[in-house]
């Protein structure tokens, strides 16, 4: 099962729900202090599915344009609403005339974009005279450290080059650097609590395909095992807890 098929699996997404791994709620009351209404027009960056899109005109009665970074996820973006729309394209590269866009709309993409200034000054551009750029992200607390499988994973991996482990502090300034004042600035345990709540929900389930499948990750080189991926799974968790990791998200505007 590759990433579009397992992303467009209706048990998959069902189970997980829509926003993940962020929060629905989180997403819905940071697009409303930020103004979004019926005349709003957003730009979802790193669309997933999406279900992002389709929550916010459901619950705004706003236009929402959704950018798709990877290409098999667009055949998932199906919304019979003349209000949502789908593109494929690099987040750094919409492929919009600037100053369309009310809004921009970043979530859990800050921590696989390399240039993440790139990507803020391509959401800068696209926003329209008095727009709002939101963004909720993963973030790693100053002065921790990945845990052991995970940590190895990372660094024995190419998974290296796809995680950018980067502090809220740090996602702030390449926000500023982009060109834009920060007009909130603020943790959000309640992301944190839900993705808690759905990996602990999945756990059992995937522990036992895990186990009895014949996947076997060596085969895929990737040098570690079925029961390297389980105790990975259950640092992550941990670090979720302890807060190793935690939930961040910002409100922005062009200056």
């Amino acid at each position: 099962m590759d990433v579009g098929e397992a992303a467009g699996n209706p048990m998959i997404r069902n189970a997980l729900g829509d926003s993940f791994p962020a929060s629905p709620e989180v997403t819905i009351r940071l697009c409303r202090e930020a103004g979004v209404d019926e005349y709003s027009h957003v730009l979802h960056l790193g669309a997933g599915v999406g279900t992002v899109c389709q929550m916010l005109v459901e619950n705004f009665g706003c236009k929402a344009t959704g950018v798709v970074a990877i290409e098999p996820l667009l055949q998932h973006c199906i919304y019979e609403d003349e209000r949502v729309n789908y593109v494929h394209s690099k987040m750094s590269e919409p492929p919009f005339e600037p100053g369309t866009f009310t809004h921009v709309l970043i979530e859990c993409r800050c921590i696989i974009e390399r240039d993440l200034e790139a990507v803020f000054t391509a959401a800068k551009q696209m926003l329209a005279p008095g727009g709002q750029l939101i963004v909720n992200e993963p973030v790693l607390f100053s002065n921790s450290t990945l845990p052991k499988i995970i940590g190895r994973m990372v660094g024995e991996t190419r998974i290296n080059e796809v995680v950018q482990q980067r502090t809220a502090l740090e996602v702030g300034i390449e926000i500023s650097t982009a060109g834009f004042d920060v007009i909130n600035s603020q943790s959000e345990p309640e992301v944190i609590e839900r993705l808690l709540m759905k990996l602990n929900q999945i756990s059992m389930l995937l522990k036992m395909a895990l186990r009895f499948s014949s996947f076997n990750p060596k085969s895929e080189a990737f040098p570690f095992t079925k029961k390297d991926l389980l105790k990975a799974f259950d640092e992550f968790k941990k670090a979720l807890d302890d807060e190793t990791f935690g939930w961040h998200s910002w409100r922005a505007t062009p200056n």
